[in-house]
């Protein structure tokens, strides 16, 4: 049962974030339906990409965000500092709700923490995503291959940590606090100076610029047009363990197409010679050629009955693949 004042906190970032594409934003507006709650229109809407939302709503500005949002429109977030750690610490994403009276106020005057003051922090929003296992286990899978696993996110380092730790990312392999730009040049980073290829998944708006910048972009398919528009490869649901299948697959393409290769080259290598000695008569060199094209066809279409849920074994052993 929540207070007056959680339902008003609630409310305002509801209504604030209800233009919002971010995943986070859609859970404030779902927990604000749960509740029963009226949503109130907004007649001003600005996505701050790596910070949050502003939103005049009731006449007044809300925003929603993390604590560089909210110093940045003068709200003092010192008060709330510990109790910001401890959520962080729990691998919780926190969003702060403040509110300016007056909006046509200069964002810079002197700020106070107290109600009754133009500029106030209302409250305290806390959201603790739900690990799947399927990320513990695709994590796991792509490690036993001998892939690095990174995490490129916003959220401040302590609740990114904390995520890594209990899916198995390293600690310094995650990178925090990255704005959306700044997500593209790690991207080219790890590209350029590590001399690598990237595969980067993601769902949000703030992902498009890496997701353009991978080697391979992969958009999950629950995420917003603009990710799925960037990427090269787009997964169909939202679960990690479909990149897993979708590298499987990949991998087991490249295989069909090096196979059909041997076909089409071995049938042609063993009868040219034949045909130019005129040890080989035209009909049956026809049918050596109908036979390769039919060989070519049926091996691949013995590929339709492949599930990605194990690794592609024909020649697998040759291969090496995990």
């Amino acid at each position: 049962m929540r207070t007056p004042r959680q339902a008003t906190v609630l409310r305002l970032a509801a209504a604030a974030e209800q233009n919002s594409e971010h995943p986070l934003g859609d859970a404030i507006v779902d927990a604000a339906f749960e509740c029963d709650l009226d949503i109130p229109p907004v007649t001003e809407f600005n996505a701050i990409p790596g910070q949050g939302v502003r939103a005049t709503v009731d006449q007044q500005t809300v925003v929603v965000g993390n604590n560089r949002l909210l110093e940045n429109a003068g709200i003092d977030v010192d008060p709330v500092e510990s109790t910001l750690r401890e959520l962080e610490s729990d691998g919780k994403t926190v969003m702060l709700v403040g509110v300016i009276d007056r909006p046509d106020v200069s964002i810079l005057d002197n700020t106070h923490t107290d109600m009754t003051d133009t500029r106030r922090l209302i409250g305290i929003i806390a959201d603790a995503d739900t690990i799947k296992d399927s990320a513990t286990n695709a994590v796991e899978t792509l490690r036993a291959r001998g892939t690095d696993v990174h995490l490129i996110t916003g959220d401040n380092e302590r609740t990114a940590k904390a995520v890594a730790r209990q899916v198995g990312i390293d600690d310094e392999n995650v990178r925090a606090e990255v704005l959306p730009e700044a997500k593209a040049d790690a991207v080219e980073t790890i590209q350029s100076k590590e001399n690598r290829q990237v595969m980067m998944v993601g769902d949000g708006v703030n992902d498009a610029p890496a997701l353009a910048a991978a080697f391979v972009g992969t958009a999950l398919g629950s995420g917003t047009d603009v990710a799925i528009e960037a990427a090269e490869v787009t997964l169909m649901r939202d679960s990690p363990v479909d990149v897993i299948h979708a590298i499987r697959i990949s991998e087991g393409t490249l295989a069909k197409i090096k196979q059909n290769l041997f076909w089409a080259l071995g049938y042609n290598t063993a009868m040219i010679p034949l045909a130019s000695l005129g040890l080989l008569q035209p009909v049956f060199a026809a049918g050596a050629m109908a036979l390769s094209s039919v060989s070519v066809l049926t091996n691949s279409l013995l590929f339709r009955g492949y599930d990605p849920s194990s690794r592609y074994r024909l020649l697998g052993s040759l291969r090496g693949n995990k």
